[in-house]
């Protein structure tokens, strides 16, 4: 199945992006679950999904546990709370050495590629949590070392609200209406989710989102994260915070479980051991809503040229962090 596209077009009238609007591409995959017996949700999701796999992984066989009345297994191989950790870790490590000193043309040492290499190997190769924690210990004294690549930025407008971290069970009430895969919103609003919303509260990041820096305050948020997930390899019972799931009611499970991105929500109603229906609530739909994050912050944002509206609108989308790829078009205001 292809992965799709955001298609992101900004108008700028040679000052500033007046307004900036997106059409995405990305195939529901939920939809084409419908009717396939439930043992081939486990097989098909982690197949479709690159990117958040074992987060995807985990989610689809959490709600369908839940759905089924089973006890989700926490104190053995099955438990998914460490691959997502770890998955979660190596794309933060990603974009915080790989992504962002390039695209900011800041001083960048050469040796980037090589360590995020070695850490990303070291990872995918833990398979318990002696190893884990081991490897916890190495790590955080490691990103003692690393700080948030710089980046000047000032939201003009007004931000969407941070979404609050919520249950599975606090879900479960909240998104019952067909279209809330696709056009997501909390209390009616759009909302932002991932790592600025975990962490809105610690004093840097508060510090940077009272500047108006929401850009720099996701990085700092990246960078808090990662140091907690690290902790967490060495001290496990943190990481519970990343996932849980809920029966809603017989045969209807929901699975939360929060990703590098952002929060994931499945949704499964099984009948005669059948999906009779599928919803997934990725972090993009939240991000990237017409009315969310990218639109909000970049209407308004000063550009004195095209390759500079460009350069925002990257920046910006990144921060953001989608799981799909993005185009940007500018037209003329």
């Amino acid at each position: 199945m292809e992965q799709g596209v955001l298609q992101l077009t900004l108008a700028w009238d040679g000052k500033e992006i007046v307004s900036a609007e997106i059409v995405s591409t990305r195939p529901m995959l939920a939809g084409a679950l419908r009717g396939l017996p439930v043992a081939r949700v486990s097989e098909i999701i982690p197949r479709v999904f690159s990117l958040c796999r074992n987060a995807q992984d985990a989610a689809a066989r959490l709600c369908v546990q839940a759905a089924r009345g089973e006890r989700a297994a926490v104190d053995d191989a099955r438990d998914p709370t460490l691959a997502v950790a770890i998955e979660a870790i190596v794309e933060h490590l990603y974009h915080l050495l790989m992504v962002w000193p390039p695209l900011l043309q800041k001083p960048y040492r050469a040796n980037r590629i090589q360590e995020f290499g070695a850490w990303r190997k070291r990872l995918q190769a833990v398979v318990d949590a002696a190893a884990a924690a081991a490897l916890g210990v190495d790590l955080s004294n490691w990103l003692n070392e690393l700080e948030a690549p710089p980046f000047a930025d000032r939201v003009a407008a007004a931000a969407v609200a941070l979404l609050p971290q919520l249950s599975a069970a606090e879900w479960a009430p909240l998104i019952e209406h067909e279209d809330f895969a696709t056009l997501p919103t909390f209390a009616g609003q759009a909302a932002e989710t991932g790592v600025l919303a975990r962490h809105a509260g610690e004093p840097g990041v508060a510090l940077l989102l009272a500047g108006g820096q929401r850009v720099q305050a996701r990085l700092a948020a990246r960078l808090l994260e990662l140091r907690w997930l690290a902790a967490g390899l060495v001290e496990p019972s943190r990481l519970s915070a990343l996932v849980d799931a809920t029966a809603i009611a017989v045969g209807c499970g929901l699975a939360r479980v929060e990703t590098a991105r952002g929060t994931l929500l499945h949704r499964i109603e099984i009948a005669a051991d059948c999906v009779e229906r599928y919803r997934i609530i990725a972090p993009t739909e939240w991000n990237f809503h017409p009315q969310g994050a990218f639109v909000r912050e970049m209407s308004g944002c000063p550009a004195q040229t095209r390759d500079d509206a460009r350069i925002r609108a990257t920046c910006l989308a990144l921060s953001l962090d989608p799981c799909v790829p993005f185009e940007i078009r500018i037209v003329d205001a």
